[in-house]
């Protein structure tokens, strides 16, 4: 699995192109969760960079994570004008993570990929006490409620896809790998994220937004 993971988002980074998205949608609203002073932040599953680029203008130095080496050389051709972004080429899950390392850690759009229950721990080892953990990721609906609100969403995407991506022609590869991609992601339902966040990390913000989103916000204690 991790290979096609690898592969897709090889393939995905050669047709990327810059616009709005379900993900930077909500990059302004994960900043504000940032402690005030960062010294050095984590990003899990980078891509082309776009959220480190802004983490690296609130932190002295950003370690941002890919599993994709098209992915990681794209972020680097973004982000020649920020000397305090290291980009990684890596597999999460056989990194050494440091410990009490971070002041946040982020990850936007990636856990869906990984056992949390494996990750889990190992971000809370490397936060230093006071830093905050900070996940944007994709829902599966599982009642009646969340059906209605992706009904919401579907109209408003369509209305910020005109407005802000009119200059964006997707190209028949870029919709095609893309496609492809999606064929195999599974995600979790919000009560399954409950469960799971809540269980390693007390205290855990876990809420639902719209274009099937959710957020984890968690601040390391003294007590943890």
């Amino acid at each position: 699995m991790i290979d096609k993971i690898r592969n897709d988002f090889d393939r995905i980074a050669l047709h990327d192109q810059q616009g709005w998205n379900h993900n930077n949608h909500y990059h302004r609203f994960l900043l504000k969760q940032l402690p005030a002073k960062c010294k050095t932040v984590l990003e899990i599953g980078c891509g082309t960079g776009e959220f480190s680029r802004l983490l690296a203008q609130y932190a002295d130095k950003v370690v941002a994570i890919d599993l994709s080496p098209n992915m990681i050389e794209v972020a680097k051709q973004r982000s020649r004008n920020y000397q305090n972004i290291d980009f990684q080429v890596a597999d999460i899950l056989q990194w050494n993570f440091p410990v009490e390392q971070f002041e946040a850690i982020a990850s936007i759009a990636t856990v869906h990929y990984l056992p949390l229950e494996n990750l889990l721990p190992s971000l809370k080892t490397a936060l230093k006490y006071g830093g905050k953990l900070v996940i944007l990721d994709l829902l599966e609906h599982e009642n009646l409620q969340d059906m209605l609100s992706d009904l919401i969403a579907v109209p408003l995407n369509w209305l910020l896809q005109i407005i802000r991506n009119r200059h964006i022609h997707q190209s028949p590869e870029a919709a095609e790998a893309i496609k492809e991609h999606l064929r195999t992601d599974k995600y979790l339902t919000l009560s399954q994220a409950q469960q799971i966040y809540l269980n390693t990390l007390k205290k855990a913000k876990i809420r639902k937004h719209l274009f099937w989103r959710y957020s984890v916000i968690w601040e390391k204690s003294a007590m943890v």
